[in-house]
Parts: structure tokens; C-alpha cells; sequence
């Protein structure tokens, strides 16, 4: 039987935070989950999936709850993957916070006896949840932040109904929809309503300069998960909202090819940036 050694690692930080896990091809996807949650002290309480082309949420993905007939699924053995030396693949967890966890196989041997998968060696940590010590619910900021997200929210439902409706009618999967949805909120919701300028609601939110500082600058440095790849897939929902809402002329078509432009000339600059910020050197091979 097979063994196999793995380096796994947070994107973005192979050089920071990793373990490395031996384990045998006779073990499944689903047992490499629990092994990696473990290493790294995260609770085992999230949907999951592995993804062999870097792609998240493709209907090729390997899950761990199939949405349809013939979706690979997670309970397979790691031998039937056809793994080789210096591959990488990636352990996709927490569909909310998107935990993106690079996987490259290190060695590949021929064993006599099943090894029981366990990590042989690691550096530096991640918090799965981290504590933000700046919030004090005795402040009257705290409520006047909260107060302006539930306001934003419901200025944004008639907006974002639209778009949820225009989604399901591509026949995206739920969890894409879901993404889709949570991408846009956070961007609506939690973003603008605390940015500096005067108009913060949906139509401003297609301006170039709110566009550029929250792509360009917050989601980069503010945002723990984000990654080039998630940057873009972010960006990917905001323009596909937009989308909706100059199809539906709650924005100008004009507005919307702005938007356009922006995101052909600037995501590879933001992708970069991105790259830069989680680790200067570390060359991100997606």
C-alpha cells in the first residue's frame, strides 16, 4: 500500500504556518479533513470540499455534501486520486470564513503496514476564530455600527432579492448562489456603510473610487481570509450584482461598463497586491 507525505499549509503562508502530515492511500478525503482540522486546532463544524484544479466551488470538486447525482464525494480513498510526486491540490473549509489550505505531496512510498496518519512535523499557528480584543460591547460605537449594518440591510433587501431571483434562474448550485449572495452583503453591509464618504448606499457602491479602495486596499489588508483567488472571486459576485442591477436599470449601463473597465485593467495589480501582502515570498502558483 501506499504512503503519503504531505505539506499542508494556509494559503498564502507556506513559510509561516504548516504541518506536515504522513498518511496512508487507504484513508479517504474525509479522514485527511479530519487529520488537517486537528493539526491546526480548528473545530470540525463547516461544510468542506478538495479541489484538485485550484477551482473553489466547481461541480468537479470533491465534497463533503453532494448536491448532485454523481458529484465526486470526499468519502473516497486518497490512493484513488492518482496523486503524484510535487502535486498540488487544496482543502477548501468553512464556506463562510473560505479557509483556503494548500496541499503538495512531498513523498510517495510503498509500505508494508498501514501508517496511522499523524504530523511528523510543524511551524507557526492560525486562529480558526480569531479574538477581536477593539470590540467593546460597552461602547457606543459597537451599537452605532450595528445600528447602520441593519439599516443598510434593509435599504439592500429589495436589491438583493432581485439578484437572488436572477441567480436561480441561471441554475448555479445553492452553495455557489449562497456565495454569490454573501460576497455582495459583506461588500453592501459591512463595507460601505463605513467608509468616509457622504452616499454610501448601493448606487455608490459602483463608484470607481469605492470599488478600487475596497478591492484594492480593504479586502487585501483587512480581510484574514482574503487570497488572490478569493479577491477575485469576490470581485467576480460584486460585478455580477452590478450586472443585475443595470439589467434591471436600477443603475445605468454606462455605470455598469465603468465597472467594467475598472476590474479588466486593476484585478491583476489588486491579485498581486494580494499575493505581496500575504507573503512577499511565496510565488502563488494557481
Amino acid at each position: 500500500m501506499k504512503q503519503y507525505t504531505l505539506k499542508v499549509f494556509p494559503q498564502g503562508q507556506a513559510k509561516k504556518a504548516y504541518r506536515v502530515i504522513e498518511i496512508s492511500g487507504n484513508d479517504t478525503l474525509d479522514r485527511l479533513c479530519d487529520v488537517i482540522l486537528s493539526a491546526f486546532g480548528f473545530s470540525h463544524d463547516h461544510l468542506y470540499e478538495f479541489s484538485m484544479n485550484g477551482r473553489l466551488y466547481s461541480d468537479d470538486n470533491y465534497t463533503c455534501d453532494p448536491e448532485y447525482k454523481g458529484q465526486p464525494t470526499t468519502d473516497i480513498r486518497i490512493d484513488k486520486l492518482g496523486l503524484d510526486k510535487g502535486w498540488k491540490f487544496i482543502f477548501h473549509y468553512d464556506y463562510g470564513d473560505d479557509w483556503v489550505f494548500e496541499i503538495l505531496v512531498q513523498e510517495i512510498k510503498n509500505e508494508t503496514v498501514r501508517v496511522i496518519a499523524h504530523v511528523t512535523e510543524e511551524k507557526g499557528f492560525v486562529e480558526q476564530y480569531p479574538d477581536y480584543d477593539e470590540w467593546d460591547e460597552d461602547d457606543d460605537d459597537y451599537y452605532e455600527e450595528a445600528e447602520e449594518s441593519l439599516e443598510a440591510r434593509k435599504e439592500n433587501a429589495e436589491y438583493m432579492n432581485i439578484f437572488l431571483q436572477d441567480l436561480k434562474r441561471t441554475g448555479l448550485s445553492p452553495k455557489t448562489i449562497q456565495k454569490h449572495i454573501d460576497n455582495v452583503d459583506f461588500y453592501l453591509t459591512d463595507y460601505l456603510p463605513f467608509t468616509d464618504g457622504d452616499s454610501t448606499d448601493m448606487k455608490s457602491g459602483c463608484e470607481t473610487y469605492n470599488l478600487r479602495d475596497f478591492l484594492g486596499y480593504f479586502f487585501i489588508h483587512k480581510c484574514m481570509w482574503s487570497t488572490p483567488n478569493n479577491l477575485k472571486t469576490t470581485g467576480a459576485s460584486i460585478k455580477k450584482f452590478y450586472k443585475c442591477m443595470a439589467d434591471h436599470d436600477k443603475i445605468s449601463k454606462d455605470k455598469y461598463k465603468e465597472l467594467c473597465t475598472l476590474f479588466k485593467e486593476e484585478m491583476a495589480d489588486w491579485q498581486e497586491e494580494c499575493r505581496k501582502f500575504n507573503d512577499d515570498d511565496y510565488e502563488y502558483f494557481w
